[in-house]
């Protein structure tokens, strides 16, 4: 169960007038968990997570973000723009930089690469080997 539901479980209760120890039993958390999150309650007036907790972003913060948009659209060349490179310029790691890239502005890493044009006729072959290893494991 998740930390919200919980919580929220807590105050439900809290409030039909079901004591601490009562909680504790039926939901099978700690006192002091149950205690916890009643004060949280009282003093704030609702059950969910004070603003600002948990770990701050340091290096995937909005500053950087930005800053790694620009430099993208200033020169858009894959080789000018890699992870590690965009990373050494930003001064960050090469995994936030290839963070910041791929989750908050979207973009995925590829290289064009040369191959063979694939024909009508090597096409339908594919298809018909494809077609009898299925049949060939298809049990």
């Amino acid at each position: 169960v998740k930390m919200a539901e919980m919580r929220l479980a807590i105050i439900k209760l809290h409030e039909k007038g079901y004591s601490t120890r009562e909680i504790e039993q039926l939901l099978d958390v700690s006192k002091s968990s149950v205690g916890r999150h009643i004060k949280r309650y009282d003093e704030t007036g609702n059950h969910e997570d004070r603003k600002g907790r948990g770990r701050k972003k340091t290096a995937r913060s909005r500053k950087n973000i930005e800053r790694a948009k620009g430099m993208i659209q200033r020169n858009s060349t894959s080789k000018v723009n890699s992870g590690r490179k965009l990373g050494k310029k930003l001064g960050m790691s090469d995994r936030s930089s290839r963070r910041i890239l791929h989750e908050d502005l979207g973009l995925k890493a590829f290289k064009f690469q040369k191959r063979q044009k694939l024909t009508e006729e090597a096409n339908k072959k594919r298809l018909d080997k494809c077609r009898a290893m299925l049949k060939r494991f298809s049990n």
